[in-house]
């Protein structure tokens, strides 16, 4: 397959985009690459020859690379904090991230992050599956770089009449055994 783009041949983790150029604009260039769950893009605007728009390419996506990384803060659906549940028909549910979080970081940072965990102790009944159930806070030298939500993994209904009789007898039988 033939392609503009030389940097697709020879610089590590491109992943492409486009080329262009015209009498008036000159040579133009933007350029992606991916390294160690870090994307760029470099955007390179009336170079005056081909060569050139590759080179300053480079140059934008090294500094970048060699600056900065992506810091995972957390995956969809990792537990965070498992949460006493009051009057329902389980003693507990898990706290759960509600989406991924990442942010960009200047390279030597990514251990001074420092996160703040907020979630009662306690939550009482009903409790929806994806209900929200508090918040974690990621911060550097207390700049606040994200906010993830932190939801219930499942419903917990509240214990009534008939649950509540099905629930004893759970708990007696399990302790019969």
């Amino acid at each position: 397959m033939v392609n503009t783009n030389k940097l697709i041949r020879n610089y590590q983790g491109i992943t492409g985009l486009k080329t262009g150029s015209t009498s008036v604009a000159l040579f133009n260039l933007s350029a992606s690459a991916t390294r160690n769950d870090l994307s760029l893009i470099a955007v390179i605007m009336r170079a005056p020859t081909g060569q050139i728009r590759f080179n300053e390419a480079k140059r934008l996506l090294d500094y970048g690379f060699n600056n900065y990384s992506y810091k995972k803060l957390g995956n969809k659906g990792d537990t965070v904090k498992t949460v006493l549940v009051e009057k329902g028909v389980e003693d507990s549910v898990d706290a759960i991230f509600e989406s991924d979080g990442g942010v960009l970081i200047k390279k030597g940072q990514e251990k001074s992050v420092t996160q703040e965990i907020n979630i009662p102790d306690k939550v009482s009944t009903p409790i929806e599956q994806g209900q929200i159930l508090g918040e974690v806070v990621f911060k550097l030298e207390n700049q606040e770089l994200a906010r993830i939500n932190v939801i219930a993994k499942k419903e917990i209904k509240k214990i009534g009449f008939f649950n509540n009789s099905s629930h004893m007898f759970e708990k007696w039988f399990n302790l019969m055994r």
